[in-house]
């Protein structure tokens, strides 16, 4: 298992659950892992997802390796409203709960942050709590964080790349893990710029940041807002907006499930 923090970016399908985290489940199961899932809100639904999908939901239940929990009961609003400290210890007294009653090699955690969305909470107490969640364990734990296509693209291109940030890796098809390096941001925001602005003017982009503003890599590594700013001073803010968006279109394929 590994101990780490990740995120998972799903593509969602009307009426079908998501079939690639119900295999996750399966495969952890199998390793002796435990599975706390909290992703969908109607519980029995999901139930029904899970066996048409051919996951084997109601052994996994009762033998303990497989909780699930309505994603709104588990981010409740009205009794802990979104407190990242609230929330996490929320998670933790469930894992101990598990970890005493049944005797696993690991406990798998999958949760989203839709509920953040549904409500309109400020995306920095988002970003607070998956700060807080840490990018590694020192128990026998992975956490995996899902995000909507639709709702990753309601963040702005900083927040997106706060919440990447504070994740060890993101998860991909046939489960593998490709590890988030901050300066990623820099490839994907150039490979977005050459495609929505040409190779040329992108490059003179960069050149002028660079040399007028003092703002390179790393300043764009560090404050990824800045780079936001620097597009609406230098190419004005329509033209800014729309490169912004295909930026953030090579970040979402990039880390697609």
């Amino acid at each position: 298992m590994e101990q780490v923090h990740s995120l998972c970016l799903i593509d969602e399908k009307e009426g079908s659950g998501y079939p690639e985290l119900y295999d996750k489940i399966s495969h952890y199961a199998s390793q002796n892992c435990a599975v706390i899932y909290a992703v969908e809100d109607d519980t029995m639904e999901t139930v029904r997802h899970m066996r048409r999908h051919g996951t084997e939901v109601e052994t996994l239940v009762e033998s303990g390796a497989l909780t699930i929990v309505g994603r709104n009961a588990m981010y409740s609003v009205e009794k802990i409203n979104l407190d990242s400290h609230a929330l996490l210890d929320t998670w933790h007294n469930l894992m101990l709960k598990i970890k005493r009653r049944y005797d696993f090699n690991g406990i798998l955690a999958i949760g989203t942050a839709e509920v953040f969305f549904e409500h309109a909470v400020d995306p920095c107490k988002l970003i607070s709590y998956e700060e807080m969640v840490g990018e590694k364990f020192e128990i026998p734990l992975e956490a995996i964080c899902c995000y909507s296509e639709n709702t990753i693209s309601k963040l702005s291109l900083a927040e997106i790349v706060a919440i990447l940030d504070a994740h060890y890796s993101t998860i991909h098809r046939g489960c593998h893990y490709r590890k988030w390096h901050p300066q990623m941001i820099v490839a994907l925001a150039r490979r977005g710029l050459e495609k929505h602005l040409g190779p040329e003017l992108s490059s003179l982009i960069f050149k002028t940041m660079k040399l007028c503003y003092k703002i390179g890599d790393d300043e764009i590594i560090a404050n990824p807002a800045i780079l936001e700013s620097m597009l609406q001073r230098i190419i004005g803010k329509n033209m800014a907006e729309a490169t912004i968006a295909r930026i953030k279109e090579e970040i979402r394929k990039s880390i697609l499930f």
